[in-house]
């Protein structure tokens, strides 16, 4: 793809300009002449757009903004999902040397009211008429500059409220590149990595959300460190699935810009089509959408002949038992158990010997088997991002065993995100990788001492990536952030090769009657491995024992013949004491000793939920469970199921 020589940015571009904000980047970015950001017209084809279109898209309504009263340091709200769109207002925020205030269209009116009024945003991007109809009141009061994003906005209502179309001055405005030649050169000059860069206020499970600030230079050293991780370059195409919003997806698209790749915008109805459509090398998503994919591709695998659901079970096994070996050759693992040379010796003779043995099975079974597996997601993909929270193990063992590496990764956003990721030859399952250079992970116990290795501590980080604080909420700031450390509320281990594993969440610790302490997420993470169970959570604070509350897979169901629509809420589950007694026995049969279970950890009573957790409801939108919402408004349930053991 030529790059087009009419679109040529006006801010001056210098090769050996130190990189200190985004704005280096996106200037550096036009540069990439190959680099493209692909978006679906009515028919479904994945058009290109050239990063420097979009570029010089940007300047125009940055100089639009500017004209329009907007000023450095201000705040500019952004309320939608992804779109092209969506990154050129970014741009122009950034680029007028303002602060963008993200957050995804689906929000709840309370949310969007209380993130306009406490960031004081002075301008609002608001992405389609179905999210203004839901938030026109609040628009109306605020009374401030309002641009929607969406072409097919009503024109009768752009005019009536006196809203700007990003599109309309797009066409209308080329003029402001000549008549404000270096305005933009002014601003970037102006701006230096101290400076916020967005403040994004997160999803959180209690109360209001809390403003995140971040500045260039938090997301500069996201950019400098992740490339060498994942050898990014700008060869590689990467399908955008996560909102964009969130910092996750966010930092992605920077790095992207940054290493010249090309963007594909998708969403989870199409992905198994464009994975055939982009042949995608790099992905990242939430643990939710590789439990989907794995599924997937099981239902495919077992539409097929007998036979061939065998030979794929035996190629998988040889694959999986080589995999194993090598990581004991590698030294890629979680055992923490003390042992003598001899022991060492045994186990590494045992993996040389699988190894030898089947080798050569593996190169016959892999083209015949597993390499069908991994053209049903484009045949190209080298590697996969999952963040946001755990990755089931036999999930995470079936992708990097097949031939797909898991890069899997741990953040939040107020590290801007990434705390530590895995890297190429080090991918260790059960593991969220290693800290990168410059940052610094220590674990504190109960009792305050810094944990050994092996022990369990709350995760305390410190580094370039963590936040400035919470948005005018000091008590907030102060409760998290101490000398420069952030107190993430994570429970995890660090292991002796240094890899880091996550076994829970401070605050989502059930403190039974007993005294026992129990993390809900590893139980849950086995709950819902199994085929019956699509959601659970658990419950069981000031409790003698364990509950959960159960939302079953109704295809596995129907299967076992229990009849039951998902969506016929006048049939309860919970009155059928059949389906009770199959779930608890597959409850005992998993939550067990033998599966690694302390006896104070197994669950003996649970509820069937009247309805699915949904995201912006009971869920996060990266699918955590938001557990003192789900506890209040099923209070009654709960109750009800201790009056009962199973």
């Amino acid at each position: 793809m030529k790059k087009n020589v009419h679109h040529k940015p006006i801010v001056n571009f210098k090769p050996d300009k130190q990189i200190k904000t985004l704005l280096d980047v996106f200037e550096r970015a036009v540069h990439h002449e190959e680099q493209a950001f692909y978006t679906k017209d009515r028919h479904k084809y994945f058009r290109p757009e050239e990063f420097s279109v979009l570029y010089r898209k940007a300047e125009i309504l940055s100089l639009f903004l500017i004209e329009k009263g907007l000023k450095k340091g201000e705040k500019v709200a952004i309320f939608s999902d992804n779109r092209i769109e969506w990154l050129i207002s970014d741009m122009a925020i950034l680029m007028a040397g303002a602060i963008t205030v993200p957050r995804g269209a689906d929000s709840t009116v309370g949310e969007i009211g209380f993130i306009l009024e406490h960031s004081e945003s002075s301008m609002v991007f608001i992405e389609h008429f179905r999210l203004y109809k839901k938030i026109s009141k609040i628009i109306s009061e605020k009374d401030i500059p309002t641009f929607i994003m969406d072409e097919a906005f009503p024109l009768d209502v752009l005019e009536k409220n006196n809203f700007f179309s990003i599109h309309t001055i797009l066409k209308e405005n080329f003029h402001l590149l000549d008549h404000h030649p270096n305005t933009l050169n002014k601003m970037a000059d102006s701006i230096t990595g101290d400076d916020l860069f967005t403040i994004i206020y997160t999803s959180g499970t209690t109360g209001n959300p809390k403003g995140v600030m971040l500045t260039h230079s938090n997301m500069i050293y996201q950019i400098e460190v992740v490339p060498k991780y994942l050898e990014l370059t700008e060869k590689d195409r990467v399908l955008s699935i996560l909102p964009v919003w969130h910092i996750f997806e966010r930092f992605m698209l920077y790095t992207i810009i940054n290493s010249g790749a090309c963007f594909y915008y998708t969403n989870p109805k199409d992905l198994m089509e464009d994975f055939i459509r982009v042949k995608p090398t790099i992905m990242a998503s939430a643990p939710r959408l590789w439990e989907q994919l794995y599924h997937k591709l099981h239902e495919r695998i077992e539409k097929t002949e007998a036979l061939n659901r065998e030979l794929f079970d035996l190629s998988y096994k040889i694959k999986q038992n080589v995999r194993r070996a090598k990581n004991i050759l590698d030294g890629n693992t979680t055992d923490t158990r003390p042992k003598n040379i001899f022991e060492i010796l045994i186990e590494k003779v045992k993996a040389v010997f699988t190894i030898a043995t089947l080798t050569l099975p593996d190169m016959y079974m892999d083209p015949l088997f597993l390499m069908r597996v991994r053209a049903m997601l484009g045949g190209e993909l080298r590697g996969t991002l999952s963040g946001g929270g755990a990755l089931p193990i036999h999930i995470d063992e079936f992708f990097n065993a097949i031939g797909i590496p898991v890069y899997e990764g741990y953040g939040m956003t107020e590290c801007s995100p990434l705390i530590s990721l895995r890297a190429k030859g080090k991918i260790i399952e059960g593991t969220v990788g290693f800290t990168p250079e410059g940052t610094t992970v220590k674990l504190i116990k109960e009792d305050g001492r810094e944990a050994k290795i092996g022990e369990q501590g709350v995760i305390f980080v410190k580094g370039p990536g963590i936040m400035k604080g919470y948005y005018k909420n000091p008590v907030a700031t102060s409760q998290v952030l101490n000398d420069g450390w952030m107190n993430t509320g994570d429970i995890g281990v660090m292991y002796a090769n240094k890899a880091i594993s996550i076994k829970g969440r401070a605050k989502d610790t059930i403190v039974l009657l007993g005294g026992e302490n129990v993390e809900p997420v590893p139980i849950e993470v086995i709950l819902t491995q199994h085929k019956l169970i699509e959601q659970a959570v658990v419950v069981g604070q000031d409790k003698k024992h364990l509950g959960a509350l159960i939302w079953p897979s109704y295809e596995k169901i129907k299967d076992a013949g229990y009849i039951k629509d998902e969506f016929d809420y006048s049939v309860n589950l919970n009155e059928n004491k059949a389906l009770i007694h199959l779930f608890a026995n597959v409850i005992h049969k998993l939550i067990s000793e033998e599966n690694g279970f302390k006896s104070f950890e197994r669950v003996t009573a649970l509820r069937f939920l009247p309805e699915k957790l949904k995201i912006g409801e009971t869920l996060t939108n990266l699918q955590k469970i938001k557990r003192n919402i789900v506890h209040a408004k099923y209070h009654n349930l709960i109750e009800e199921m201790y009056g009962e053991h199973i």
